[in-house]
């Protein structure tokens, strides 16, 4: 009688234990993908508060006042006498640099007051998500005037970011009115007009610092080569960054990049093997003619 009662319950305790082995592996996989899903929920959590964080900086706007009748008074003056302190007064009120003016022959008053006003400007913009992650902050009924562009210029933008990283915009004027850009994925790269810069909330004006015989060659290698080109976040990195003999992928940075390598001039500022819109706006090949949206001083460092 003793002996069944100790077989009875060693039975039924290796039931039990059969048991809790079959639940143990169900039970490990419902923790594993717990942990998952908490995990994807930290990291989606991180990346949207980095794009809060992206979305606050979107333009910088000067935080001293604007000064009307003080750049009128500078603007009445002829500019052969104008000073140094002039042409700093006249940036720090508008933007626009001596670089700018010396390209000019006249001085445009209408249009110097309206730079102006869209330095000061102030105002909540959009955030528009083409892409999964990818911001494009902008002003819908906005459009910024942008100082007149020669061929060769470089128009740059931090007004793109991707999970909180301002990867920015780049383009290359090939007229006064026309670019040549990398959009998006899913889209080659085209002729545009600048409208999408003038309505983004900050922009930069570059010129090089080249003949303009060398510029209207660079612009003529990029409209023979550079439109129409698949886009590709990995060109440099899965393919040679160099595809100065067949351009077959390419991004926003890299098509600027590679038109000026067509001449032989190295833009990237780090020269790694993807260039982007910032390693362009810190080359020493580019003078600033305009600013709007950016720290006057920092620009984009």
């Amino acid at each position: 009688m003793q002996f069944s009662k100790i077989w009875r319950s060693f039975a039924l305790s290796g039931k039990k234990d059969k048991s809790k082995s079959k639940s143990s592996p169900l039970k490990r996989a419902l923790i594993i993908f717990a942990s998952v899903i908490f995990a994807l929920a930290v990291i989606f959590a991180f990346f949207m508060i980095c794009d809060a964080v992206a979305h606050s900086k979107a333009r910088v706007v000067p935080d001293y006042a604007m000064d009307v009748e003080g750049l009128e008074d500078v603007l009445s003056k002829d500019k052969a006498g104008w000073t140094d302190e002039d042409y700093d007064f006249i940036y720090r009120q508008t933007g626009l640099t001596k670089v700018y003016f010396d390209s000019v022959s006249a001085v445009n008053e209408t249009f110097i007051l309206a730079c102006q006003q869209d330095l000061f400007f102030n105002a909540e913009p959009s955030h528009d998500a083409a892409n999964f992650g990818s911001s494009h902050d902008y002003f819908p009924d906005e459009y910024f005037h942008m100082a007149p562009l020669q061929a060769g210029d470089v128009l740059i933008s931090a007004s793109v970011h991707t999970f909180g990283w301002r990867n920015g915009h780049a383009a290359l004027v090939l007229d006064p009115i026309t670019t040549v850009q990398a959009i998006s994925i899913g889209t080659d790269s085209m002729l545009q007009t600048t409208a999408w810069f003038r309505r983004a909330t900050n922009f930069l004006v570059l010129r090089p610092k080249i003949s303009a015989e060398e510029c209207r060659s660079i612009v003529a290698w990029a409209y023979e080569n550079l439109i129409g080109v698949e886009y590709s976040l990995f060109t440099g990195i899965f393919n040679a960054k160099n595809q100065i003999d067949a351009v077959q992928t390419t991004q926003c940075a890299h098509l600027v990049w590679q038109a000026y390598m067509s001449a032989g001039y190295d833009i990237d500022s780090t020269g790694g093997p993807v260039v982007s819109p910032k390693n362009i706006a810190n080359c020493d090949l580019f003078q600033v003619v305009q600013v709007n949206g950016f720290d006057l001083d920092a620009l984009w460092s």
